[in-house]
């Protein structure tokens, strides 16, 4: 009997992409290739095609020739971001192989075939302002049957506390786990307080592939070689502010800075130091930070891969706001000795930080990050029936 990969990937964040690509690898490293399915279902219409309704072909014909006026007129180089679109719906096919049939709602996956068990995760499956595409976070995986074994691995809430008002849910759905494993610490103690037991904290999928095997699977046959440069990767909506301080950052450095960014770039004033990289598909982008000279992100994954890649790296987040997701920034960098390299982000767009210092890996705790990762791969076995 199979197992099943429920999780997000269908989407222009490189991170989900490249989770959910680490995860399957994994579990068919453990199971054998052909017995693992990861679960193809449909999300949010507006991703669907990653473009939305410019190239749904179900979308009238007008109604894509406005959306495509508009999207030209606000996003900077569309023609290059549909090349991207392009390029991930065939990585997505290529790589992750998900299943020929596409679950577009709730009573399809009732219909789900048997499996020996569903692998629920990983990233911020569990957020509860996120994946409301079957109109409820289908990751809580409410709608597979009641006699389908469910387990997560490395699921994250994206947040620090759960709202009132989605305890009662997730407390009812969670029990449905035979297991759970979560990403942070975070995660952890919200766990704990809706099921009164502490799930293990693990790596995220993408830190379960060392260096090597992340370029061995990324390995391209464009072997030309860029001159030195930052990688920086923005998941917030890029702002002028931040292109200014990247700019600033490039020239302290006497570099060029290329810059990626989750979804399209938004037309701003790019200064001759910064490099709008667009059709970056997943595995360029794994790429772009492998042979970068240092890294600065706002991202989780954007701090995994400066990780895997031991890049010297500043990762922003809202630090002075309990309310954002930096605890997790801030509790990975804490658990590997890369602390020096966190900082705020609205100082970092005022200019108010010494960014002639991320964190340079002198410090990293290599052996602490070899030894969560087989405490990991062995958990994540133990999920498996």
């Amino acid at each position: 009997m199979k197992t099943a990969l429920y999780t997000i990937f269908r989407c222009t964040n490189y991170g989900a992409v490249l989770q959910a690509y680490a995860l399957a690898r994994t579990l068919r490293g453990i199971l054998g290739d052909e017995a693992v399915d990861v679960i193809n279902h449909r999300m949010d219409p507006r991703d669907t095609h990653l473009l939305g309704k410019i190239t749904n072909p179900n979308t009238p014909w007008f109604q894509r020739w406005r959306n495509k006026r508009k999207f030209a007129a606000r996003y900077f180089r569309p023609d290059l971001f549909e090349q991207r679109r392009a390029k991930t719906v065939a990585l997505i096919q290529r790589q992750i192989r998900p299943t020929g049939h596409l679950y577009k709602d709730p009573a399809e996956l009732a219909a789900l075939p048997s499996y020996s068990t569903v692998v629920v995760g990983s990233d911020q499956i569990w957020n509860p302002s996120l994946n409301h595409d079957f109109g409820h976070n289908q990751y809580l995986a409410t709608d597979i049957p009641d006699s389908q074994d469910r387990v997560a691995y490395a699921a994250s809430f994206g947040i620090s506390k759960l709202p009132d008002s989605s305890r009662s849910e997730y407390a009812a759905a969670l029990r449905r786990f035979s297991s759970i494993t979560v990403r942070e610490e975070t995660g952890a103690d919200i766990c704990e307080s809706l099921l009164g037991a502490r799930p293990p904290v693990v790596l995220d999928p993408t830190m379960l592939l060392s260096a090597e095997e992340w370029r061995e699977a990324v390995a391209s046959d464009d072997s030309s070689a860029k001159e030195s440069y930052i990688a920086a990767y923005w998941v917030r909506t890029v702002t002028q502010q931040d292109v200014d301080a990247l700019a600033a950052w490039a020239r302290q450095n006497k570099t060029s800075v290329r810059l990626m960014s989750a979804g399209p770039l938004p037309k701003l004033d790019f200064k001759p130091e910064i490099v709008p990289v667009i059709d970056a598909d997943p595995f360029d982008f794994v790429r772009e930070i492998a042979e970068a000279d240092q890294v600065v992100t706002d991202s989780f994954h954007g701090l995994q891969f400066s990780t895997v890649f031991a890049k010297p790296f500043i990762v922003l987040g809202n630090l002075s706001d309990h309310a954002s997701n930096a605890s997790r920034l801030v509790d990975f960098c804490a658990r590997y000795g890369l602390s020096e390299g966190v900082a705020d982000i609205d100082k970092f767009r005022v200019g108010d930080i010494d960014r002639s210092r991320p964190a340079d890996f002198k410090s990293f705790d290599m052996d602490r990050l070899v030894s969560d990762r087989r405490r990991s791969t062995k958990l994540l076995k133990g999920l498996l029936k």
